[in-house]
């Protein structure tokens, strides 16, 4: 992915995160929802990662009250994945329900895991919900159990015992699990609350572990929103020395999975940014005017990006679903995918951006060669958020997949399918009004926006997204002018609203939750001084619609 495509989808990522961000359920409000987490757990325990296995999965969460008094925390394994330091990968999707040992494992899976509070608090290892289900599993194939019951521990994903009230600068003295390796103490620093999160500095130094991290979780339950640390053990009781990596995300809040992932990329992309605005034409004006690639849409006209709500009929016909076999197994993976309709014009050479539809889902059936809902074979959606580009496809076995169906959900059910059928908010754009200002004057339209003029030939909009947490609000777009109100040529750079920092490790990250309330900022850079700006407004709106991927050969 180059620099620029890497910008415009993180961007557009970060814009959805806080679309979404305040309207996930709190526990005060429904404290009966489960959520949907999202968990990376990475060890190495050679010299080097080359022999690093890492299990990824979506699990369903939420505290519950115990038959005593307190409560248990239940998780719900919804896809799993284990990869091995071969690259070889497993996944609980393709256990199958008639074969004896996977049925074993399937029987526990359906009932999921739970650990309830100590006196003290403290939430322990997780056990199978189900014992009688666990005891014919051990019995049965005890190596099996051990496996399963490991690789679903989901490391992080336990609420945090807050005091009543919570300030920054405050200690809050907690316990970390990680199996193999069991509880260690932790201390968690306050530095930043807010009314419904606080955020916390993770460190860990027990005996025998040595780790940080960053931590943000739910004010009413403690029940992280995000987690990101790195915990080195040294070699003990038979165990190799070991570096883990954890991050464990809400995906009620949509974070940005892959970004959050890869510290090289956060660094990559900070730097790139830097870099372009150290040379010409953004640090000074630039001798040659090809530099200045940016076309402008015509005036009344949606920007290439955007998509309007006459494109939504348009994009049926180019959607599908399909069967693709297995890696390395006997069963099937089901795939959907689309393409645009839309065509980018030829002539507006590479500094035209790639049409995305960004849709929140909402539900997804399964539908018979009837059009019927099958019966008996519900979905769970784990990401909320759909990214459309000009061609998408996703499979089960890529973290992408929107939604899953139960584990162990018959063959010949799923062989029923002849279509996915999605509930979704399509967002789309249609053009307002237009405005002149003066850089540093306030916009009477759009109380989102910041303009600024660093320099003669330079201007900066700062957009804030607090509004876009309703079903419709503005954009707003930048158009530098000369004295007789004719469009200068530009270049223009959209930044992704992400905290600046020089990460070394992956716990040093920002989270994405970090980055919820700052702007987003575009940088614009002409030839010749900017006299004025024509800001056009463009309404977007939150479109029900119903998609249906039919399924294709």
């Amino acid at each position: 992915m180059d620099f620029l495509q890497r910008l415009y989808i993180i961007t557009w990522a970060a814009m959805a995160m806080v679309a979404t961000a305040t309207s996930a359920a709190t526990v005060d409000s429904h404290p009966a929802v489960p959520s949907v987490y999202y968990v990376r757990h990475a060890v190495s325990s050679g010299p080097d990662a080359g022999d690093e296995t890492t299990l990824s999965g979506y699990y369903e969460a939420a505290l519950q009250p115990a038959s005593r008094a307190g409560s248990q925390l239940r998780v719900l394994p919804i896809w799993s994945q284990r990869r091995d330091a071969a690259g070889h990968a497993s996944y609980l999707m393709d256990l199958d329900p008639l074969d004896a040992a996977d049925a074993a494992q399937l029987a526990v899976l359906a009932e999921g895991f739970s650990a309830g509070a100590t006196r003290s608090g403290e939430f322990g290892a997780l056990r199978a919900t189900d014992q009688s289900a666990w005891s014919a599993l051990s019995r049965k194939s005890p190596d099996a159990a051990e496996a399963l019951l490991t690789g679903q521990q989901a490391a992080g994903l336990r609420p945090v015992r807050l005091p009543a009230t919570v300030a920054v600068g405050d200690v809050v003295a907690e316990t970390l699990r990680i199996e193999p390796h069991g509880s260690v103490q932790t201390t968690l620093s306050v530095i930043e609350v807010t009314p419904e999160a606080v955020l916390m500095e993770l460190s860990v130094a027990g005996p025998g572990a040595q780790g940080d991290g960053r931590l943000v979780v739910a004010r009413g339950d403690g029940m992280p929103i995000e987690l990101r640390m790195e915990v080195r053990y040294a070699a003990s009781k038979g165990l190799p020395a070991s570096l883990h990596r954890v991050h464990l995300a809400d995906t009620g809040h949509d974070p940005m999975l892959q970004m959050s992932e890869d510290v090289e990329s956060y660094v990559s992309y900070a730097e790139q940014v830097n870099q372009t605005l150290q040379r010409p034409p953004f640090s000074g004006v630039a001798p040659d005017s090809s530099a200045y690639t940016h076309r402008a849409a015509a005036l009344g006209q949606l920007e290439d990006y955007m998509v309007g709500a006459a494109s939504l009929p348009t994009l049926m016909p180019y959607m599908g679903s399909f069967w693709i076999p297995a890696e390395g197994g006997t069963g099937r993976w089901l795939a959907i995918g689309a393409r645009s309709s839309l065509e980018r014009d030829p002539s507006a050479g590479q500094g035209q951006h790639e049409r995305i539809l960004m849709s929140r889902l909402h539900d997804v059936a399964m539908l018979d060669a009837d059009g019927a809902e099958i019966a008996g074979l519900p979905t769970k959606r784990v990401t909320p958020t759909l990214f459309l580009p000009e061609k998408y496809s996703v499979t089960q076995n890529e973290v992408s997949f929107p939604f899953h169906v139960p584990l162990g959900a018959p063959r010949d059910v799923l062989g029923r399918i002849e279509a996915v059928r999605m509930s979704v908010d399509a967002e789309v754009y249609a053009f307002e009004t237009t405005e002149i200002l003066q850089p540093g004057e306030r916009s009477a339209l759009n109380p989102d926006i910041t303009l600024l003029r660093p320099a003669a030939h330079r201007a900066t909009l700062l957009q804030g997204r607090q509004s876009w947490k309703a079903k419709t609000g503005l954009y707003s777009v930048v158009v530098p002018l000369d004295e007789e109100g004719n469009v200068l040529p530009s270049e223009q750079m959209i930044i992704a609203p992400l905290k600046p920092a020089q990460p070394t490790r992956l716990a040093q990250v920002p989270l994405a939750w970090e980055n919820g309330s700052l702007p987003m900022r575009t940088e614009i850079a002409t030839a010749r001084p900017i006299a004025k700006l024509q800001v056009r407004h463009y309404r977007w709106s939150s479109v029900p619609t119903t998609w249906t991927f039919p399924m294709r050969e």
